[in-house]
């Protein structure tokens, strides 16, 4: 077992850094006072491992045409599971651990009306079933521009936004009588229109709705949702569905009391800019401490992993990133990433830990 200290790591309760020793006993952080190594990182600071809240990574490989993808069907089925679909090799992993990101919620492609169960998963080089943390977390879906112009490309229905909600209700009923364990529903929307479909949704189905995306959650006031996972912003404007598209809803999420989370949305936007993200809220007046928050414990809380990862705390699993400097400065570098108490990554030019 090892003993890091004189590290200013970060206090998930106090959403602070503080000069703190941690201990590391096989896959768990632990309190047992008995390490056999111990190791100064003295100037440096040490966050729980990153959550990319929504990602393709593994399933759309980068730098690969169609063979590669394997993110979404036209078909609609209850059985699809994106734990089927992801390549564990895939460059990207490593790419990501880089900048300091140890775990990802996978949900299908936005292409997809009806998705797939989701997942959540671990960064490390292994098969998936290692890789698994936790399994059909929820049922995905994407409405709006996205999937009708999937489908009109493809000369299929659904067509308009009618159609697109009466499969929705379908599928939700069916969700609710074969597949009683799954109660989290994730919907990729942009607009407002869209959203005002899942306010109604929440009214006629006993299921916990979560929203990707966001984007116009400011034109709807009155409103509640349980938990947006918002942007990506630092992308390309794809449709006219995102011309609201700014960093300025974090702020605005916050404002309002909503809560939220980060993602990238890999490859939409590569999962290396997840911290950038957070940069980017900052500069519209989000304040850092809970910026970070919502990029670790707010993220294991969200997806319901908060009991085995997401925060440096005794019996946890260890997940964990050395940085050279604040996480948030744009300049920062990950000298080290650990994933269950193993160093999966490390900075070459970085100090040896």
């Amino acid at each position: 077992m090892t003993r890091y200290i004189n590290g200013l790591v970060f206090n998930s309760e106090t959403r602070s850094f503080e000069n703190t020793d941690f201990e590391v006993h096989g896959q768990y952080f632990t309190q047992l006072n008995t390490a056999e190594t111990e190791i100064n990182l003295h100037g440096y600071y040490i966050t729980p491992g990153f959550i990319d809240s929504c990602s393709q990574i593994g399933l759309a490989e980068i730098g690969i045409r169609w063979e590669g993808d394997d993110s979404f069907e036209f078909e609609s089925h209850l059985q699809y599971s994106v734990i089927d679909g992801i390549y564990p090799f895939d460059t990207a992993f490593k790419n990501a651990l880089s900048h300091g990101i140890t775990a990802s919620h996978i949900v299908p492609s936005p292409k997809s009306l009806v998705g797939a169960k989701t997942a959540i998963i671990h960064h490390t080089p292994s098969t998936v079933d290692e890789m698994v943390i936790k399994k059909d977390f929820g049922y995905s879906f994407s409405i709006g521009q996205n999937a009708k112009s999937t489908f009109f490309t493809a000369q299929k229905k659904p067509l308009t936004r009618m159609g697109i909600a009466k499969i929705m209700r379908e599928t939700l009923q069916q969700i609710q009588e074969q597949e009683p364990l799954i109660r989290k529903i994730l919907v990729r929307a942009h607009k407002a229109v869209d959203m005002e479909l899942i306010v109604r949704l929440q009214q006629e189905f006993p299921f916990e709705f979560h929203i990707i995306h966001g984007t116009e959650i400011p034109l709807l006031e009155g409103a509640s949702f349980n938990t947006v996972i918002a942007g990506p912003t630092f992308r390309y404007i794809e449709h006219n569905e995102m011309m609201a598209l700014s960093p300025k809803l974090y702020s605005q999420l916050a404002a309002r009391e909503i809560p939220f989370v980060f993602c990238t949305d890999h490859p939409v936007s590569s999962s290396t800019h997840l911290a950038l993200e957070a940069c980017l809220a900052v500069r519209e007046k989000l304040p850092r401490q809970d910026a970070l928050y919502a990029l670790t414990t707010g993220a294991a809380t969200l997806l319901g992993i908060e009991h085995l990862t997401g925060s440096i705390k005794d019996g946890l699993l260890a997940d964990f990133v050395v940085w050279n400097k604040h996480p948030l400065d744009l300049d920062a570098k990950v000298v080290a990433t650990f994933i269950k108490g193993k160093k999966e990554y490390s900075w070459e030019e970085g100090i040896t830990i």
